[in-house]
């Protein structure tokens, strides 16, 4: 089988990916604080524009996975294999942090009185569903599209063709869950948290695949180059990115009506340009990453891989440490309150990042905390 070309700008996406993430829970509180103030547009602007994060992290994995898998026998020691490493990189690290979390939760309310059987059965359950802490959900949804993904794979390898449609299917497949769900709850006949199951973000994934699937033909019209403005693709690529600011301040707009003026709309228009943005969001994440990566001998480049090769490991201790971050006095008018954020904004990137690499130099078993450690370059991408 040959052997696949290495991205090694996949790793400048995830740190853009998780900066966005970062930016969500740094400003998380600033919308119920600021509303009703000057501050309370910028702080929704940067709170909901960054709502691509976990679409792009979705769309992330479904695009590694298809693209290391899509050649390979789908076998019993390959699916073993593929287990196996999640097991140990993803599921490990999730218990462990889970686990922090209830202990930081249940400290923080005092509710450690509670009998054992029922501390037993909260446990229980933020571990089934991922809401031992507020970003946990995450891992639940890829953990469902791992169970999904060899049915998948197994029908893109029968009917390769069937990747052309994917980014298709994903999203029809999602509207579908999205409508229905609506309807059902409306009605009263169920109440689901939409959010931390993988049908919400089937688009994404599956346009991952599809992407994957045909990179090497698709490569010429998503990395950005001077041959490409000379072919005519530089038409294509402004028009994407002019897309995608506008998908995303309507997206902001539609909230901020509805903050401010109390506008009422139905939910779905939310949840297209939401939808819309985060996709477009996708595409222009890689183009910015190959454009940031350049030669990859810069030192924003490097320190740009470093922080998406650290990703999973700063998204997972992050918010433990706004959670102690928020518990120092600030005081001040709106100038110290925006340093404030912005603050919260950097200790979480900066000391988790710092955390995680020196985790990953010096302490062997840091993959149990953490996840996979940064690999050093070699042909190929992560599985």
């Amino acid at each position: 089988m040959k052997q696949k070309e290495r991205i090694p700008q996949l790793d400048i996406f995830r740190a853009i990916a998780i900066f966005a993430v970062l930016a969500i829970h740094a400003t998380s509180r600033t919308l119920a604080e600021t509303l009703g103030t000057s501050m309370f547009h910028p702080f929704l602007f940067i709170n909901k524009f960054s709502q691509f994060a976990v679409p792009s992290f979705v769309f992330l994995s479904g695009f590694v996975l298809f693209y290391n898998y899509i050649d390979r026998p789908l076998s019993g020691k390959t699916l073993g294999k593929f287990y196996s490493r999640r097991l140990i990189y993803i599921i490990v690290p999730y218990v462990m942090f889970s686990l922090m979390y209830f202990i930081l939760k249940m400290t923080a309310g005092h509710t450690w009185s509670l009998p054992p059987m029922e501390l037993a059965s909260k446990l229980g359950k933020y571990l089934l569903t991922g809401t031992a802490y507020t970003h946990l959900y995450y891992v639940i949804i890829i953990i469902q599209f791992y169970v999904l993904f060899p049915l998948i794979l197994w029908c893109l390898q029968k009917v390769r063709s069937l990747a052309a449609w994917a980014p298709l299917i994903g999203l029809a497949l999602q509207w579908g869950f999205v409508v229905l769900n609506k309807y059902m709850t409306n009605h009263g006949y169920w109440q689901l948290t939409k959010g931390s199951l993988a049908s919400t973000y089937f688009s994404y994934f599956l346009l991952g695949a599809g992407i994957a699937v045909y990179y090497g033909s698709l490569k010429k019209w998503l990395v950005p180059s001077r041959e490409g403005w000379r072919a005519g693709r530089g038409s294509v690529w402004v028009a994407l990115w002019l897309l995608w600011i506008a998908a995303g301040v309507v997206h902001v707009e539609l909230w901020f009506n509805n903050f401010t003026k109390k506008t009422v709309i139905n939910s779905l228009w939310y949840e297209a340009f939401s939808n819309l943005h985060a996709l477009l969001s996708c595409l222009v994440l890689l183009q910015l990453s190959f454009l940031l990566y350049g030669a990859g001998r810069s030192l924003t480049a490097r320190l740009l891989t470093s922080a998406g090769a650290c990703s999973f490991g700063i998204y997972l201790i992050h918010p433990a440490l706004l959670f102690f971050y928020r518990k120092l006095p600030f005081h001040g008018g709106s100038l110290a309150y925006t340093a404030a954020i912005a603050g919260g904004w950097l200790v979480a990137l900066l000391v988790s990042w710092l955390i995680v690499a020196i985790a990953f130099r010096y302490v062997k078993p840091a993959w149990i905390v953490f996840g996979s450690a940064p690999q050093k370059a070699k042909p190929g991408v992560q599985s």
